[in-house]
């Protein structure tokens, strides 16, 4: 199963996992669960509670603005902790097959994307959880690419050819599949605030912004640019979001494709800080599919989405046969989904969330958790001895 020495790639595979962990990656071991036990002890020994009330709709039943989030402030401590279990789970696993670099990328590309939004866009504000990076920017939303960018181009390189061009479309949705439960529950569970009808997203929010929002003294404010692309909803979610973070995975993939191709430097940290770039590519066929059908952006995206699915199973690479088992690295996107679907079916958001988003979330997590099962070889009958050791790989 593994590739050919002389073809492009960007899966090595490997079956030495005896070497020895360097002191730089046990200390990251170490913050990581530090990280992890402050978190729940933060979640038990918190007590603050939201005063009960509803949504409160500022245009039709398109934005939602809720803030206190569902549950208080300190609920967000859930958030730090299913990232801190998912941070550690993926570190480890980073370190059994010798993939430091894609980790260590996931977490830079959180701090820059993040950086960026906030500062230059302005386009949303996350609820304070733990610890903050800056305001409106908690830890646990920077931390969260970490797991989010790792598991799945790790993933997608055991479901499919690297050097198809199917690995960037199965990469991007993944990536929307990972996200798209947290993404749908945010604005109505007050985990972060979108701009609202006047493109102000945090009343009172202290801090520097570049450009004409930065003059705006009400608080944190939207730039023009960022709040066009974020004007239509559904349930409170730009429509662009989700599908943003499709152009992302594939834009990642994409680069890593040419990195292999043409040996470009930087280790993981190119493909995964230069590809989301490559997603703005997505943007045209948005504006074309409005210019030929009048279609809007909720529309377009989820059908420009739905047919990248279709190339994928219809025209695509076929799946690889027979991926080794991994229950590790099954685990972090699979504790992703469950914690989601569970505040959506029997948490917080049972009361809060509308029938049609629950299903939603229901139907992604469902198909989302069949793809990691897969990618993981929790369907492959296990190895005998005339097929050969287990392997490990990196990317």
């Amino acid at each position: 199963m593994a590739m050919e020495a002389d073809a492009p790639s960007v899966v090595v595979w490997i079956k030495d996992t005896t070497k020895q962990l360097s002191y730089a990656w046990l200390v990251a071991l170490f913050v990581a669960h530090i990280y992890l036990a402050a978190s729940l002890v933060a979640v038990f020994a918190s007590t603050e509670e939201a005063p009960p009330g509803t949504l409160t709709p500022l245009t039709a039943d398109d934005y939602a603005w809720q803030f206190p989030p569902i549950g208080g402030g300190s609920v967000v401590y859930e958030l730090d902790l299913l990232v801190a279990a998912m941070t550690s789970l993926t570190l480890w696993h980073a370190a059994f097959s010798n993939n430091h670099m894609l980790a260590l990328a996931g977490l830079g590309l959180g701090v820059v994307t993040e950086t960026l939004s906030l500062r230059l866009g302005g386009t949303h504000c996350h609820a304070s959880g733990l610890l903050n990076l800056y305001p409106c920017s908690s830890l646990n939303s920077v931390v969260y690419y970490l797991p989010w960018v790792y598991s799945c181009v790790t993933l997608t390189s055991r479901l499919t050819d690297t050097t198809s061009w199917t690995f960037p479309l199965c990469c991007g949705l993944l990536f929307f599949s990972m996200c798209g439960p947290y993404e749908s529950q945010g604005p109505m569970m007050g985990w972060w605030l979108w701009p609202r009808a006047d493109m102000l997203v945090k009343p009172g929010w202290v801090g520097w912004q570049l450009g004409a929002p930065g003059a705006d003294e009400r608080g944190l404010v939207a730039s023009a640019h960022a709040y066009e692309a974020l004007s239509v909803r559904a349930f409170g979610v730009p429509a662009l979001a989700p599908y943003f973070h499709f152009a992302f995975g594939w834009g990642i993939a994409t680069a890593f494709q040419a990195q292999a191709k043409w040996a470009l430097p930087g280790g993981a940290f190119t493909p995964v800080l230069l590809g989301p770039a490559l997603g703005l590519l997505w943007d045209p066929p948005i504006r074309i599919v409005y210019w030929l059908l009048g279609a809007n952006k909720l529309a377009a995206a989820m059908s420009i989405m739905a047919t990248a699915l279709a190339l994928v199973f219809f025209a695509g690479a076929a799946l690889k046969a027979r991926p080794p088992r991994d229950l590790l690295l099954f685990a972090a996107p699979a504790l992703n989904g469950l914690f989601f679907l569970s505040n959506a079916l029997l948490g917080r958001g049972r009361s809060a969330l509308p029938g049609e988003l629950k299903l939603f979330v229901l139907c992604v997590v469902s198909c989302a958790t069949v793809a990691y099962a897969r990618a993981a070889g929790l369907f492959t009958p296990p190895k005998t001895a005339e097929d050969g050791a287990d392997e490990r790989f990196m990317v």
